[in-house]
């Protein structure tokens, strides 16, 4: 059985095909030492962030089923080679850490690592699902090893200075999710050692799909691109690169060379056995193998107000607040603010823009959290306050609704859904689903014009979402603590700014069909101020080009 999955970075699922797999029955056991290459299924890459991975692949039972069974005796067979790699990772996280800290490793196989950290002084413990790997680690060595997954246990926060995930982290079916678990686990000034296969390496592009790389029980294949993007988005920074050497046996380097070349492997067979070169252990560096040492990230979305929040989510109550940027909003505001269904909504809060009409005083009359600028500072300048508020006052999931009633309010149930459920940290309003635009009325310029705006971004994007001007949006907390929105512009392009620093940071995006009204007393905007408008969304793109590019920097997309 075959599953289909999206990108594990950014969530998309547009992508290209980058190997095809070999045409060959899926073998089910799982061995450490497997010499071939071996890709019974496609591989892909994300047209959106770039990460490659494997589509469709076994299901995550599958998967587990094989990794409990594995026996692999080879492995053990180079116990001294793989101490002596040990040895040079452990050298290197001294640097950064005392020999008397507390060491987890996750995927830590016989044990040979936990074994080398514990001599030294370290205090270890091991997570590994080959049932042969802990029962070996336990009786040879006295580990205090579980035969368990990550999720399972129960280790309280802060517990470990130092967390390795050794040739771990490409078999994982969610390596995002499982760095995000990694981090709260790890002290404050903890660190995070990882190597991996480079699929950008110099040795796997020349040999593309022959590559020892590409294995059916790699599940992601990383560059120190993705890499570097999928340890930001789980609130890691890199503080050292390298390159991962291995330590094996001259004869198990040997059957590594023969699934690729036949007549070096019969060469060097043909020297073993004539001893004219010896079975001594060599270390090679192939240039293959990312090795990287992160910590925990110290700012504004990481401190304990999203530990706050991931608690929340899994207690299922989440406090919403919807937010009203006003601007001589008195004659819609009152029917907008009946149509928000209060069953689901905590707080509204209305902020005001310098109104010349009676806005504030009907806001009040109503009941609403209301706050006000002493001018017009516009648009998004509305909408920085609206945020800044809402997460004073403990948002969790925070709506932006327009109140001069072209929106409707009572979509925000069905608006909450899908960040309530964690499939997405940000859910647009969509009027070009379903036609809602033109059956509510938008004048057939501004529809064409939308549609026009929004494929251009999309194609710079890489996205496709059907509408980028929706002012009807939810937001979830963790993702406006993360973005730099108070960098962005006081005008309407505000709303495109925001989009873009969303994907930037690989949040995801889902997307609501909404019903529309377009009627005198609504805010609509003129052709003019449309085409300046227009004019403003080509330049903050060509500014996000640069900035991706690395031409010029701009701390509004970092």
């Amino acid at each position: 059985m075959l599953e289909r999955v999206n990108c594990n970075l950014c969530g998309a699922n547009h992508y290209k095909i980058l190997y095809k797999g070999k045409s060959r029955r899926y073998v089910g056991t799982y061995l450490i030492t497997q010499s071939e290459a071996i890709s019974s299924e496609r591989i892909v890459k994300c047209l959106r962030c770039g990460l490659i991975y494997m589509n469709p692949r076994r299901t995550a039972r599958q998967l587990l089923t094989a990794y409990r069974n594995m026996v692999d005796s080879d492995y053990v067979k180079e116990e001294t080679g793989r101490r002596i790699s040990a040895r040079t990772v452990l050298k290197k996280l001294r640097r950064y850490k005392k020999r008397e800290s507390r060491l987890l490793e996750i995927g830590c196989a016989a044990g040979f690592l936990l074994d080398e950290a514990r001599k030294a002084g370290w205090d270890v413990y091991g997570l590994e699902i080959s049932k042969w790997a802990v029962d070996y680690a336990r009786e040879r060595f006295s580990l205090n090893v579980l035969c368990s997954t990550l999720e399972k246990t129960n280790f309280p926060p802060g517990y470990f200075d130092v967390i390795v995930l050794s040739d771990t982290i490409e078999h994982l079916t969610d390596p995002k999710g499982t760095l995000f678990q990694i981090r709260p686990l790890l002290s404050p000034r903890g660190v995070l050692y990882l190597n991996t296969p480079d699929i950008g390496s110099l040795i796997s592009r020349a040999l593309k799909a022959g590559w020892w790389g590409i294995n059916q029980f790699h599940l992601y294949y990383f560059t120190r691109r993705t890499l570097r993007q999928l340890l930001q988005a789980a609130g890691f920074e890199v503080i050292r690169w390298g390159m991962y050497p291995r330590t094996f046996s001259l004869s198990y380097w040997l059957k590594r060379v023969e699934g690729y070349d036949k007549k070096i492997f019969n060469l060097l067979k043909w020297m073993i056995r004539l001893r004219l070169i010896g079975n001594r252990l060599v270390k090679v560096n192939l240039g293959d193998q990312i090795e990287i040492i992160a910590r925990r990230k110290h700012k504004m979305v990481y401190l304990p107000e999203l530990e706050r929040d991931e608690m929340r989510k899994k207690k299922g109550k989440m406090k919403v607040i919807v937010v009203l940027p006003a601007y001589n909003a008195a004659r819609t505001l009152p029917q907008t603010v009946e149509d928000i269904p209060k069953d689901v909504v905590d707080e509204i809060i209305l902020v005001d823009d310098a109104s010349q009409d009676r806005t504030v005083e009907i806001a009040k009359r109503l009941g609403l959290i209301v706050f006000r600028h002493n001018k017009n500072k516009g648009y998004g300048a509305n909408q920085k306050t609206c945020y800044t508020k809402a997460l004073e006052r403990g948002a969790d999931i925070v709506v932006m609704v327009h109140p001069d009633y072209q929106y409707d309010p009572k979509a925000i149930q069905e608006m909450l859904v899908p960040i309530q459920a964690g499939r997405a940290d940000a859910v647009f309003g969509s009027r070009m689903l379903k036609r809602g635009a033109l059956e509510g009325g938008m004048p057939l310029w501004k529809h064409n014009a939308n549609i026009i705006f929004t494929a251009f971004a999309n194609v710079i994007l890489g996205t496709y979402l059907t509408e980028y001007h929706s002012g009807f949006r939810a937001y979830s907390a963790n993702l406006l603590r993360s973005v730099r929105f108070m960098d962005n512009s006081d005008s309407f392009i505000f709303d495109t700014e925001i989009i873009i620093q969303i994907l930037v940071h690989y949040f995801k995006i889902e997307e609501v069909p909404i019903r529309t009204r377009y009627f005198e007393e609504a805010s609509v905007i003129s052709l003019w101020a449309g085409f300046w408008y227009g004019l403003n969304i080509f330049k903050v793109l060509f500014k996000y080009m640069l900035h991706k590019s690395n031409i010029v920097g701009c701390k509004q997309f970092e």
